[in-house]
């Protein structure tokens, strides 16, 4: 090779690591800003509006690319998502009241629904029973304890 291409292509490799360096490099994963947590694609981007399975557990990100917590709704569908992001699934006491929610979609079960192979009717706001603001006492391993008790609003 004579000395012009030589230099030349050194000055073309140059260049070329000058302007890779230039772009910013981002790792992928969990990043937390002062508004609380995202995840991060390797270009940058990150979830809008949009689910995140990650070792088995849902997460939800609003049009801010945050993660949600607490109640979520989406699609005429109610999910609840613990203080760490993770949606739940199966039976949960929230306030005083119980819920179901689906084992493979993490959504409130509203009507009827098996649970430890007995049949209980969860209202529109997720608790258990027949009776208007009547729901069952549940016991800390999810089973239904005996007795009712009665809810006034």
């Amino acid at each position: 090779m004579n000395r012009k291409k030589k230099y030349f292509a050194a000055v073309c490799l140059t260049a070329a690591l000058a302007a890779a360096n230039a772009l910013p490099a981002f790792a992928a994963g969990w990043v937390r800003t002062s508004q609380g947590y995202k995840y991060q694609h390797g270009d940058g981007s990150d979830y809008r509006n949009d689910w995140l399975r990650e070792n088995d557990q849902w997460y939800y990100f609003g049009d801010d690319g945050l993660m949600r917590t607490g109640w979520i709704q989406r699609d005429n569908t109610w999910y609840f998502a613990s203080d760490t992001g993770e949606l739940n699934e199966g039976i949960m006491k929230i306030n005083g009241n119980v819920y179901l929610f689906e084992k493979n979609s993490c959504s409130m079960v509203i009507g009827p629904a098996d649970y430890h192979g007995k049949t209980y009717t969860f209202s529109e706001n997720g608790t258990v029973g027949g009776t208007p603001y009547v729901y069952n006492e549940w016991n800390s391993n999810g089973s239904l304890a005996r007795g009712q008790r009665y809810v006034t609003y």
